[in-house]
């Protein structure tokens, strides 16, 4: 039986390195495993199956943010995720998921990182947001009071 205390997804910095460090719990039999070992499978992502002696992976619904970061996971949008498993399916190579020919893959449409589904902005739609980010301060900044008057920015350096 392989041990999962050897698991040490936290101390792997690479990606593959935490996927081998979890691959520790495929085939794993949960029967007769220590707390320490039920512990450290369940940070790196696995818990034992319902009805099963065997592990899956854990609902990521179910994890706290910190969990997820500490397992190498980063928020991103659906659309960055698809972008992402497209780069690792063409070995990082953004030219490859260019010239994908995978047509009936679900992923295809999105691979090149944007919702192939949504219209593209108007130009009038585009100046509506952009003046509502600059009504919520979110747009161009403007240069601060002390600034303008020739004192000091906020890092101490004379404008």
């Amino acid at each position: 039986m392989i041990s999962v205390s050897k698991l040490t997804v936290l101390e792997v910095t690479t990606r593959r390195g935490r996927e081998r460090a979890r691959e520790i719990c495929t085939g794993v039999q949960v029967t007769g495993l220590s707390v320490e070992d039920l512990g450290a499978a369940k940070r790196a992502g696995c818990e034992p199956g319902e009805g099963s002696e065997r592990f899956v992976g854990r609902d990521p619904r179910e994890m706290a943010r910190a969990e997820l970061e500490a397992m190498g996971h980063e928020a991103m949008s659906a659309t960055e995720a698809i972008r992402a498993k497209c780069l690792d399916c063409c070995a990082g190579s953004a030219h490859e998921v260019r010239s994908c020919l995978a047509v009936a893959c679900p992923s295809w449409p999105w691979r090149m990182g944007t919702n192939p589904w949504r219209q593209p902005m108007s130009d009038d739609q585009r100046e509506v947001r952009r003046q509502a980010a600059l009504r919520r301060g979110l747009g161009a900044r403007r240069p601060s009071a002390a600034l303008a008057s020739g004192g000091e920015s906020p890092s101490g350096v004379p404008a």
